[in-house]
């Protein structure tokens, strides 16, 4: 018997690189089918559809009916889930034209009070927002997202991260919150970091005759990271206190209060 065969008797393949491949791949897939089966019966419960209601009085919407749309799992592959869905209520009208289409209307509130942003899944979008803080475009994050068998535009990609950046700035937790860092003589480094991403803005001036949209430019800029740590009379870093990052990235500027 040769090394090939041998090799082909247990893995039943001589490539061991897909034979890795295809049992991370089978072993997901059945994870993934049990989270969404648990997902489909949190989403059809009674008492889970009557919380909604009420919290739907708050946000302004009320619940029209069930609809199955498709969920990105981790692996990037598309799952079917009976949503609730929710109609938001119509503005005051206003004098003037009105607007040909409303944005948002429709709201899937089981998905959003469990972390799933534009039908993605929190390990997706870990995955997502990872890649494109590490990448210097959203067109490259795309890519590298490709190479992991995630398919997804770089313009999904740049709303994901951009929602998932407000989501993060609305409760994060302010610096003075931590009693660690209230403490009187206390020893602060701060180093500035930062790195080069591209922003889509929309062209002043007037449109062009004939021409259907304004047109937007992609100017690079660099955004600023803050990281604050806190040291001993011996110039040690406290490993005891987690330290601070925070950041700016165009109209998500967070200032920082002491």
């Amino acid at each position: 018997m040769t090394i090939d065969k041998a090799i082909i008797s247990i893995f039943g393949t001589e490539d061991f690189a897909q034979y890795e491949k295809n049992v991370y791949a089978e072993h997901q897939e059945m994870a993934e089918c049990e989270i969404i089966t648990k997902l489909n019966e949190l989403l059809s419960t009674a008492f889970f559809l009557t919380k909604l209601k009420q919290w739907s009085m708050r946000c302004a919407c009320r619940f029209v009916e069930y609809r199955e749309i498709t969920v990105c799992m981790k692996s990037g592959k598309r799952w079917k889930v009976l949503s609730p869905v929710f109609l938001r209520a119509k503005p005051k009208r206003k004098c003037g034209r009105p607007p040909k289409r409303r944005k948002g209307v429709l709201r899937h509130l089981g998905l959003e009070i469990l972390g799933i942003i534009k039908q993605a899944s929190p390990a997706l979008i870990e995955t997502c927002v990872s890649m494109a803080v590490l990448c210097p475009s959203f067109e490259v994050a795309a890519n590298a997202l490709r190479g992991l068998g995630i398919t997804m535009n770089e313009h999904l990609l740049q709303n994901i991260t951009m929602r998932f950046a407000i989501l993060a700035k609305s409760v994060r937790v302010e610096c003075n919150s931590d009693p660690a860092w209230r403490e009187p003589g206390i020893r602060v480094l701060i180093c500035v970091d930062g790195g080069r991403i591209r922003e889509r803005r929309t062209k002043r001036g007037k449109r062009k005759k004939g021409q259907k949209r304004q047109g937007y430019t992609t100017e690079w800029f660099e955004p600023r990271l803050l990281t604050i740590n806190q040291f001993d009379e011996d110039g040690k870093k406290l490993k005891s206190v987690s330290p601070i990052l925070d950041g700016s990235c165009g109209s998500w500027m967070i200032s920082l209060s002491y």
